[in-house]
């Protein structure tokens, strides 16, 4: 799928192609949320947004950002004692008792699936020693994946001053925890057994009823608090497209996250996506323009995306920024990165090559494409 993209791409840089005919937009569906985002998860395209970078209580949608903490830090086969400390957090609870012993995957389990806010306090002790050295570990990922409007206080997302985020930022901390299978392993579970060290085992379910009930749903967190309301985090595949929708202080999440997963799926083709390292082009010099940034788009309602460079005027060194590069929609940018110069000859073919196209064609497109 995606190199068909990468092909109606090249076709639209070489003039090979004439512009389709769009199809028309399907007008954005009617939620109740407070605040929402509907994100593609494979270009990180925000393609629906309402109230989505206000400042809102998440409830145990907190617990997405502790598990991408707890699986890049912890080790998921080490087996922890849980404390009476994080077997009396109230609210929502995974059963834990003090004294029992349970791997970090299995600490996981009983935070995602059952929105266990003991098995989150475990979690955090068990990676981070203490929950203010964890919570501070999650603010330093937050930041670093770019949900700049995120700052957390404790691991499991009961209400607290200074405990807050936005729908973007849920949509971004999804996306990105999505990416470790362990995670995606867990919350595309509908039901898990939580077996204690030398204990017996019991069932566990998700309480995220889409699964099962929406075609392609895999994922991804509730949440439910006094301020937060109804809160959801709603991840969704159907052939190569992945969606995200983020729904906050909803009085009907599952509804809400249906009509914009519905709406999305409507819109969207599929992604193209070009990674750092791809040749997009040459200096008349023959030195590489090379791309110095991941740079990805959205094909929504059949139209092309386009690629267009502009290069920096006068006399370029060796490594540095040459230009940008942008991915459009009509006329609308939808993605940028920097291009920079190397001092890696051109390839041997090149010649032969630039002499058969026509004068308007950039060879070193056909380095990426």
């Amino acid at each position: 799928m995606r190199r068909f993209f990468a092909l109606t791409l090249f076709a639209w840089i070489s003039g090979g192609l004439a512009p389709v005919a769009l199809a028309a937009t399907p007008d954005p569906p009617h939620i109740s949320s407070g605040a929402a985002v509907l994100i593609d998860a494979t270009s990180g395209e925000v393609l629906y947004s309402r109230s989505a970078y206000v400042r809102r209580s998440p409830a145990s949608t907190t617990k997405l950002l502790t598990a991408l903490v707890a699986v890049r830090e912890g080790r998921l086969d080490q087996v922890f004692e849980v404390s009476k400390e994080s077997a009396g957090v109230p609210g929502s609870s995974a059963h834990l008792r003090a004294g029992d012993r349970y791997t970090l995957r299995e600490l996981l389990e009983g935070m995602l699936l059952r929105s266990g806010n003991d098995a989150a306090h475990a979690v955090a002790t068990a990676v981070g020693q203490d929950v203010p050295g964890f919570a501070a570990r999650m603010n330093r990922t937050a930041l670093a994946i770019g949900a700049r409007q995120t700052h957390f206080v404790n691991p499991h997302g009961l209400t607290a001053a200074h405990h807050y985020t936005s729908a973007r930022d849920l949509g971004r901390i999804a996306q990105v925890a999505l990416r470790q299978p362990e995670v995606g392993r867990i919350v595309a579970s509908q039901e898990l057994t939580l077996t204690p060290e030398g204990g017996r085992g019991r069932p566990i379910r998700n309480t995220n009823a889409l699964l099962g009930s929406y075609v392609g749903a895999d994922g991804a967190k509730t949440g439910t608090t006094n301020a937060a309301g109804k809160c959801l985090v709603a991840s969704a595949r159907r052939e190569d497209v992945h969606l995200i929708a983020v729904v906050l202080k909803g009085g009907d999440r599952y509804g809400d996250a249906t009509r914009l997963l519905d709406w999305g799926f409507r819109r969207d083709s599929g992604t193209l996506v070009l990674e750092p390292g791809r040749v997009l082009g040459r200096l008349p010099d023959g030195r590489p323009l090379v791309l110095a940034g991941r740079l990805a788009g959205t094909v929504l309602d059949g139209q092309p995306l386009r690629l267009k460079i502009r290069r920096r005027p006068g006399q370029l060194a060796d490594g540095g920024v040459a230009g940008v590069a942008l991915l459009l929609r009509g006329l609308e940018p939808v993605a940028v990165a920097p291009l920079l110069t190397t001092r890696r000859p051109p390839p041997w073919w090149l010649g032969p090559v630039r002499r058969l196209l026509p004068g308007n064609v950039d060879p070193g497109s056909l380095h990426s494409l």
